[in-house]
């Protein structure tokens, strides 16, 4: 089954012999849930003209309705995650020819909230069985707890999750996407000796400042955790309207005023130090700052920061990133 990235477009292409148009049928569900009957959307096109045949939808917006990551729930054996994460997208295709129908193809597709990159072209997917939501070539760093990364696994084997102080067994019954923690230490997926994947992670003490724990999602769909420990600041921005008064009559009360002042509202901000990290950490800003969802100590904030330089170690020596966030909710509860 392929796994596809609905941040980027993914297109069904239909270009059969003497078509004069094509139809095709969205099917779209969560796990645990009912597979519909009756197609979600559709599409139907007539050809351009008899020497442009090729129909083609880019059907990944579709799947945005069914996929609503709200908050990671962080667990200390492997578990598996919120089925909101990710959803399934089934496509049926049909030639036209006139008004006659012509079943094609029927393709099922597993949905995460991830993009690929312009250079990787179109239409990529990915066949893996097993395939980790993280990049696990940049070491994981933690205060305390457990954090997790996300795994697809479509494979019913015995799977090792472990390190050298900690053992978990776990049988996934049915595909899904699964959450793996980690503390610190080097961990490891495997099926009995063979190694599938390994991410290195460790558990940093800070004894100045208060850690503040980043959550969001990546560019492969998964929930990313990024912990910054130095020094933050934290400022408020308030924006109102106002207008003249008449005033209560010719001898008025002084202490009054003569503006009245109405919808006022505050934002919160707040800028953020991870603290010397390694120069791939690059890529995990990156993530971050092209996030759709983004939480900050379980609070839901905007990446105010819209531009980070590239740091290496041979320029900077040492790299720390500070990003700017604001909650994304106002200081007064105004929710009507």
């Amino acid at each position: 089954m392929k796994k596809i990235f609905i941040r980027s477009p993914y297109f069904i292409e239909i270009d059969e012999a003497g078509q004069t148009g094509a139809k095709i049928e969205i099917f779209l569900w969560n796990k645990g849930t009912t597979e519909p009957i009756i197609p979600n959307y559709t599409l139907t096109k007539n050809i351009a003209s008899a020497s442009q045949t090729l129909i083609a939808w880019n059907v990944a917006n579709y799947a945005k309705e069914y996929i609503e990551p709200i908050a990671p729930v962080s667990v200390s054996v492997p578990t598996e995650e919120n089925v909101n994460t990710w959803c399934y997208m089934k496509i049926k295709t049909y030639k036209l020819v006139s008004v006659t129908e012509t079943f094609i193809d029927t393709e099922t597709f597993v949905c995460f909230n991830g993009y690929t990159q312009y250079l990787d072209g179109y239409n990529q997917s990915n066949t893996d069985t097993v395939i980790p939501l993280v990049n696990n070539n940049i070491k994981l760093t933690t205060f305390s707890g457990y954090n997790y990364v996300n795994v697809w696994i479509e494979d019913n084997e015995d799977f090792i999750w472990s390190s050298t102080t900690s053992v978990s067994f776990f049988t996934p019954t049915s595909e899904g996407l699964w959450k793996l923690p980690y503390n610190y230490d080097t961990f490891t997926l495997g099926i009995g000796i063979e190694v599938i994947f390994s991410i290195q992670t460790e558990q940093l003490c800070e004894v100045k400042y208060t850690p503040i724990t980043c959550k969001f999602i990546n560019r492969f769909g998964g929930w990313q955790f990024l912990t910054f420990f130095k020094a933050n600041s934290s400022s408020i921005d308030v924006t109102s309207k106002d207008f003249d008064t008449l005033p209560s009559s010719i001898n008025y009360n002084v202490l009054q005023g003569s503006k009245k002042i109405f919808n006022s509202q505050g934002k919160q901000k707040i800028k953020c130090n991870t603290g010397w990290v390694d120069e791939n950490y690059f890529d995990l800003i990156q993530d971050l700052l092209l996030s759709e969802t983004v939480l900050l100590d379980n609070k839901p904030v905007i990446v105010k920061s819209q531009s980070s330089e590239y740091k290496t170690i041979l320029k900077d020596k040492n790299i720390n990133y500070e990003i700017e966030f604001e909650y994304n909710f106002g200081l007064i509860n105004d929710v009507i």
